[in-house]
Protein backbone atom coordinates (compact mmCIF):
# COMPACT_ATOMS: atom_id res chain seq x y z
CA UNK A 1 0.00 0.00 0.00
CA UNK A 2 2.86 2.33 0.88
CA UNK A 3 4.59 1.53 -2.42
CA UNK A 4 1.43 2.29 -4.34
CA UNK A 5 1.03 5.62 -2.54
CA UNK A 6 4.67 6.61 -3.16
CA UNK A 7 4.33 5.63 -6.83
CA UNK A 8 1.62 8.29 -7.29
CA UNK A 9 2.45 11.77 -8.50
CA UNK A 10 2.45 14.64 -6.01
CA UNK A 11 -0.95 15.86 -7.23
CA UNK A 12 -2.49 12.36 -6.94
CA UNK A 13 -1.07 11.91 -3.42
CA UNK A 14 -2.61 15.20 -2.41
CA UNK A 15 -6.03 14.12 -3.80
CA UNK A 16 -5.81 10.74 -2.00
CA UNK A 17 -4.95 12.50 1.28
CA UNK A 18 -7.92 14.88 0.90
CA UNK A 19 -10.22 11.96 0.03
CA UNK A 20 -8.95 10.02 3.07
CA UNK A 21 -9.59 13.03 5.30
CA UNK A 22 -13.12 13.43 3.93
CA UNK A 23 -13.86 9.73 4.40
CA UNK A 24 -12.45 9.86 7.95
CA UNK A 25 -14.61 12.86 8.86
CA UNK A 26 -17.66 11.19 7.31
CA UNK A 27 -17.03 7.96 9.24
CA UNK A 28 -16.54 9.89 12.49
CA UNK A 29 -19.86 11.62 11.85
CA UNK A 30 -21.65 8.31 11.15
CA UNK A 31 -20.08 6.45 14.07
CA UNK A 32 -20.06 9.14 16.77
CA UNK A 33 -22.00 12.32 16.07
CA UNK A 34 -25.11 10.97 14.31
CA UNK A 35 -25.94 8.29 16.95
CA UNK A 36 -25.49 10.83 19.75
CA UNK A 37 -27.69 13.32 17.92
CA UNK A 38 -30.45 10.80 17.23
CA UNK A 39 -30.33 9.51 20.83
CA UNK A 40 -30.54 13.08 22.09
CA UNK A 41 -33.62 13.70 19.94
CA UNK A 42 -35.20 10.45 21.10
CA UNK A 43 -34.50 11.27 24.77
CA UNK A 44 -35.91 14.76 24.32
CA UNK A 45 -39.16 13.26 22.95
CA UNK A 46 -39.28 10.79 25.87
CA UNK A 47 -38.84 13.59 28.39
CA UNK A 48 -41.59 15.61 26.71
CA UNK A 49 -43.91 12.61 26.74
CA UNK A 50 -43.11 11.83 30.38
CA UNK A 51 -43.70 15.46 31.34
CA UNK A 52 -47.08 15.43 29.61
CA UNK A 53 -47.99 12.17 31.35
CA UNK A 54 -46.96 13.59 34.72
CA UNK A 55 -49.06 16.71 34.15
CA UNK A 56 -52.03 14.53 33.20
CA UNK A 57 -51.53 12.40 36.34
CA UNK A 58 -51.48 15.51 38.53
CA UNK A 59 -54.70 16.80 36.98
CA UNK A 60 -56.30 13.36 37.29
CA UNK A 61 -55.29 13.18 40.96
CA UNK A 62 -56.89 16.58 41.57
CA UNK A 63 -60.03 15.42 39.79
CA UNK A 64 -60.18 12.27 41.91
CA UNK A 65 -59.86 14.35 45.08
CA UNK A 66 -62.63 16.64 43.87
CA UNK A 67 -64.88 13.70 43.07
CA UNK A 68 -64.25 12.31 46.53
CA UNK A 69 -65.19 15.69 47.95
CA UNK A 70 -61.81 15.93 49.62
CA UNK A 71 -62.88 13.10 51.92
CA UNK A 72 -61.17 9.74 52.30
CA UNK A 73 -62.84 6.71 50.78
CA UNK A 74 -66.05 5.68 52.47
CA UNK A 75 -65.73 3.35 55.41
CA UNK A 76 -64.57 0.03 54.22
CA UNK A 77 -66.94 -2.90 54.59
CA UNK A 78 -66.54 -5.05 57.65
CA UNK A 79 -67.23 -8.76 57.88
CA UNK A 80 -67.09 -11.47 55.23
CA UNK A 81 -70.85 -11.64 54.72
CA UNK A 82 -71.07 -7.91 54.08
CA UNK A 83 -68.20 -8.10 51.58
CA UNK A 84 -69.73 -11.11 49.79
CA UNK A 85 -73.15 -9.49 49.56
CA UNK A 86 -71.59 -6.23 48.36
CA UNK A 87 -69.74 -8.04 45.58
CA UNK A 88 -72.86 -9.98 44.56
CA UNK A 89 -75.14 -6.93 44.64
CA UNK A 90 -72.73 -4.68 42.73
CA UNK A 91 -72.01 -7.38 40.12
CA UNK A 92 -75.75 -7.81 39.53
CA UNK A 93 -76.30 -4.08 39.14
CA UNK A 94 -73.35 -3.87 36.73
CA UNK A 95 -74.62 -6.76 34.60
CA UNK A 96 -71.72 -9.04 35.52
CA UNK A 97 -73.61 -11.59 37.63
CA UNK A 98 -74.09 -13.96 34.69
CA UNK A 99 -70.33 -14.13 34.00
CA UNK A 100 -69.27 -14.28 37.66
CA UNK A 101 -68.45 -17.97 38.06
CA UNK A 102 -67.04 -18.22 41.56
CA UNK A 103 -66.62 -16.16 44.72
CA UNK A 104 -64.36 -17.47 47.46
CA UNK A 105 -63.62 -15.74 50.78
CA UNK A 106 -59.93 -15.69 51.67
CA UNK A 107 -58.42 -14.70 54.98
CA UNK A 108 -59.96 -12.11 57.28
CA UNK A 109 -60.90 -9.48 54.72
CA UNK A 110 -60.19 -10.91 51.27
CA UNK A 111 -62.35 -12.35 48.52
CA UNK A 112 -61.27 -14.02 45.29
CA UNK A 113 -63.68 -13.65 42.35
CA UNK A 114 -63.62 -15.45 38.98
CA UNK A 115 -65.26 -14.12 35.81
CA UNK A 116 -65.48 -15.93 32.46
CA UNK A 117 -66.09 -14.15 29.16
CA UNK A 118 -66.73 -10.85 30.89
CA UNK A 119 -66.81 -7.54 29.03
CA UNK A 120 -63.49 -5.88 29.77
CA UNK A 121 -65.02 -2.39 29.82
CA UNK A 122 -67.83 -3.38 32.16
CA UNK A 123 -65.42 -5.23 34.45
CA UNK A 124 -63.14 -2.20 34.76
CA UNK A 125 -66.15 0.01 35.53
CA UNK A 126 -67.27 -2.49 38.18
CA UNK A 127 -63.81 -2.57 39.78
CA UNK A 128 -63.75 1.24 39.90
CA UNK A 129 -67.24 1.26 41.44
CA UNK A 130 -66.50 -1.23 44.19
CA UNK A 131 -63.32 0.62 45.06
CA UNK A 132 -64.83 4.10 45.07
CA UNK A 133 -68.24 3.27 46.54
CA UNK A 134 -67.60 0.23 48.71
CA UNK A 135 -63.92 0.59 49.60
CA UNK A 136 -62.84 -2.80 48.26
CA UNK A 137 -59.33 -2.66 46.83
CA UNK A 138 -57.88 -4.81 44.06
CA UNK A 139 -54.90 -6.58 45.60
CA UNK A 140 -54.19 -8.98 42.74
CA UNK A 141 -55.69 -9.43 39.28
CA UNK A 142 -55.09 -11.83 36.41
CA UNK A 143 -56.71 -10.99 33.07
CA UNK A 144 -56.67 -13.38 30.11
CA UNK A 145 -57.92 -12.41 26.68
CA UNK A 146 -60.51 -14.71 25.09
CA UNK A 147 -61.03 -15.37 21.40
CA UNK A 148 -64.01 -13.01 21.38
CA UNK A 149 -63.14 -9.34 21.01
CA UNK A 150 -63.60 -7.34 24.21
CA UNK A 151 -64.21 -10.37 26.44
CA UNK A 152 -61.80 -11.58 29.10
CA UNK A 153 -61.42 -14.25 31.77
CA UNK A 154 -60.47 -12.68 35.08
CA UNK A 155 -59.36 -13.76 38.54
CA UNK A 156 -59.31 -10.91 41.00
CA UNK A 157 -58.44 -10.77 44.70
CA UNK A 158 -60.24 -7.98 46.55
CA UNK A 159 -59.53 -6.79 50.08
CA UNK A 160 -61.53 -4.58 52.36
Amino acid sequence: MKEWFLALSQRERHMVQIAAAVVTVFLLYLIIIEPISSQYTKNKKNVTSATETLAWMHSAALEVKQLQGGQPLSKRPQGKQFVLSTIDRSARSSGLASVMKRVQPEGESGVRVWFESASFDELIKWLALIEAKHGLLVNEINIEQTEAVGLVNVRVFLES
